[in-house]
This record gives structure tokens, sequence and C-alpha cells, in this order.
């Protein structure tokens, strides 16, 4: 990375912490544009250059991770299972998570308060998902379309939030690779009772 683009990353990065201490003090919606500017340190005309807005500044993190997901998925060994394969694909990520729960805390505890910015938020886990289904059909050698594929996305993914929000719903400090394992577990027994069941 040049001097320039580690500069644009930290500016973003003070920016997203502008927004985030300045809402904990005076709540999101009161929050604006010139306040995370000079909280900052940087001009309106600079924080523009980066964000379109004060919304996309609170989701730059989970913005610049959109394709996280699948890049990890198509980064695994190619001769490992596609359960394998996915599972870790989780846990690393939950892992890279982890490094920053506190501030994983924060921006979600913000997302509970702020309408607009939550809004925005399905739009990019839908993003987020669907470009795990391609790397999944990929991964697989099947079209997207099948229903399996879309089914097991939506499994990986909801593993991952159910786990980011475990803290703030039910006070569990439990590490998030650690809680994925246990929900991995929870559905591997569920599928085996309910094949059973079926029997």
């Amino acid at each position: 990375m040049g001097l320039r683009e580690r500069k644009a990353e930290r500016t973003r990065a003070a920016l997203h912490t502008a927004v985030i201490e300045l809402a904990e003090q005076y709540g999101y919606e009161a929050v604006t544009v010139e306040q995370i500017a000079t909280h900052a340190e940087v001009g309106t005309s600079t924080l523009y250059r980066y964000f379109p807005s004060k919304d996309a500044i609170l989701l730059a993190p989970i913005a610049d991770s959109v394709g996280s997901l699948a890049a990890r998925l198509d980064s695994r060994p190619p001769d490992e299972s596609l359960e394998t394969a996915l599972e870790a694909t989780v846990q690393d990520e939950l892992r890279a998570q982890q490094a920053v729960r506190d501030q994983v805390a924060r921006l979600r505890a913000q997302l509970d308060t702020a309408p607009g910015p939550r809004a925005r938020l399905w739009d990019l886990l839908a993003q987020q998902r669907g470009l795990l289904e391609a790397a999944i059909a990929r991964r697989a050698g099947v079209p997207e379309r099948e229903l399996w594929v879309c089914l097991t996305a939506h499994q990986a993914t909801t593993i991952i939030h159910i786990a980011l929000d475990r803290e703030r719903t039910a006070g569990d400090t439990t590490p998030y690779d650690e809680l994925a394992e246990q929900l991995i577990d929870l559905l591997a027994a569920q599928s085996a009772g309910s094949t059973a069941t079926r029997r």
C-alpha cells in the first residue's frame, strides 16, 4: 500500500471513529456532517471526497467488507470439501471481527437506533450474501440459482450475524469463532434429528 492509500485509509478511519464518538455523545440523528469533519480534523470537502453521506461513514466497515466472505471462500484450497471450506471461511471472518470486537459492538449499537443506515445495512447484507452464493456455486460447479446454494449462503451469513449480535442481545462474551462452532454443531444436530424423524 502506497503513502496516498495509507493516508486515505487513515482519513476514512478517523471519520468513522468521529461519527461513532459523536453519536454516542449526542445521538446519531443529531450529528451533522460538519460536526463529523471537525471532530476528525478534516474539511467538509475532504469528507465528501471519501463519503457521500453520514450513513455511508457509519456503515463504512461493513461496506468495505461486503466481498470478504466470498474472497475467503475462493482462497480456500481447491481440494477441500465445500463444507470444510465454508466452515473455515466463517471462522476466519469471525476471528477478524473478534480483533475489533469493541468497534463492532459500538457500530451495531448505533445501527439499533438509526433507521436510515439500518435500512441501507440490509442492502449491504444482501450484496454480501449474493457474492457468497456466487462463490459457493463456483466452488461446487453448479448454477447460482440452485436452491441449496441460496440456503447454504443464508445459513453461513446467519451464523455470523448471530455471533456478532450475541453479546449485545444476551450478554454472551464468548469469542465469535467459538459461538460459530456452537451454532454449526446445533445446525448439524437439528439436521440429524430431522433426518431421523423423517425415517
